[in-house]
């Protein structure tokens, strides 16, 4: 019966808001068993002591910690790290401790000499919203249980809940060359009006600043670091923040009676060639969430049926079997939504190793993906 699995950009006459994690990426570091830049740009490290760890799903040396003496990362500087007035900085961070210096500020991403000099930008967790601003009073760190996560252009006002140690957080920062935004685990922790440039002759550094007497070195583990020259917006930030909060997986289902579905069309959407034989599947709507409802069909059997898509992942696991053999997702419209046509962006997990596709699927034809097993 039919083959693959859906997502899609979607066009219409209408703009709307799109997913694209590519558009505009200049650094991305997956950190799968090295610190290399994975977005084409060849940002890769010129220096690396960092030690390999397990990242948030459990999987081994694809996270780096660094233990807040001596670990960090440096990135030669480069074009394509420097910016106009817009970019977004987005990490997965686990502390698992504190800066306890006259400045108790813990540098997760930091590029620029000196503290917030024009053109630098830095992601990083402290207690200065908490302190007023007097964390570099000269006095160590005293209390460790009120530290906030801020960006290069940050509010005066603490919020809540405060960071804990040894918990996974998604930290995004953005500014659209106006506003700059945090969302911490998907939620806005602060909006600031913030106008500046985000260029700069330094190297890039994680897990410290390029500061010799405010080094804020960061005890913690560090993953899946992306750098963007624009503002990501908000079903992005959705994507980014949600791929590894707790989701249900749906099961294959038992059928009692038999679905009838309308033959249609299958269009091979891509190709994939997996190193692992259990990969795992999450679905979102693409674009505007507008009612969109699928069957998914894999091998010829149906593992779920009448999914409406949305905001919220749909996530499964599909085994894949070596050889020649089909590995072949359908993605079966039940009705186009109220915009045409239905659309889904879905992101694969091989192991570390991420892939993004938009799908769509018609009346006519299903979107499709397969799968090949590497040997």
């Amino acid at each position: 019966m039919k083959n693959i699995f859906f997502i899609l950009l979607f066009f219409s006459a209408t703009a709307f808001t799109q997913v694209n994690l590519s558009k505009g990426l200049k650094a991305y570091y997956p950190f799968t068993g090295n610190a290399n830049d994975a977005s084409g740009n060849k940002n890769n490290p010129s220096f690396n002591n960092a030690t390999l760890t397990k990242d948030r799903f459990g999987n081994a040396n694809s996270a780096y910690h660094f233990n807040g003496i001596n670990n960090y990362i440096q990135i030669p500087n480069s074009p394509s790290l420097n910016f106009a007035n817009q970019i977004t900085l987005a990490v997965w961070v686990r502390p698992t401790g504190f800066y306890y210096d006259i400045c108790h500020a813990n540098s997760i991403i930091s590029k620029g000499t000196a503290d917030y000099y024009p053109g630098n930008y830095a992601l990083r967790y402290d207690d200065a919203l908490f302190t007023d601003g007097k964390g570099c009073s000269g006095d160590l760190l005293k209390d460790s249980l009120h530290l906030n996560f801020r960006g290069t252009g940050t509010t005066q006002k603490t919020y809540t809940p405060y960071i804990k140690k040894n918990q996974w957080y998604s930290v995004i920062y953005t500014n659209d060359g106006t506003t700059a935004r945090l969302y911490v685990d998907c939620e806005l922790k602060y909006t600031v009006n913030f106008k500046e440039t985000f260029t700069n002759k330094d190297d890039l550094f994680f897990g410290r600043t390029n500061d010799s007497f405010f080094p804020f070195w960061t005890n913690a583990d560090i993953d899946d670091i992306r750098i963007y020259d624009r503002a990501v917006n908000e079903k992005e930030i959705v994507a980014l923040c949600k791929e590894a909060l707790k989701k249900d997986t749906i099961k294959p289902i038992t059928l009692t009676k038999e679905i009838p579905l309308e033959k249609r069309n299958n269009q091979l959407v891509k190709q994939i060639a997996v190193e692992h034989d259990s990969i795992s599947v999450t679905l979102y709507d693409n674009g505007d969430i507008d009612g969109d409802s699928v069957t998914l069909i894999y091998n010829d059997k149906i593992i779920t049926t009448h999914q409406r898509l949305s905001d919220k992942p749909i996530t499964f696991t599909l085994k894949v079997e070596p050889g020649q053999s089909r590995n072949e997702l359908v993605m079966y419209a039940e009705n186009l939504g109220s915009i045409p046509p239905n659309t889904a962006l879905m992101i694969i997990y091989d192991g570390k190793k991420r892939y993004e596709l938009n799908i769509s699927s018609t009346k006519n034809s299903n979107g499709v993906v397969a799968f090949t097993l590497k040997e």
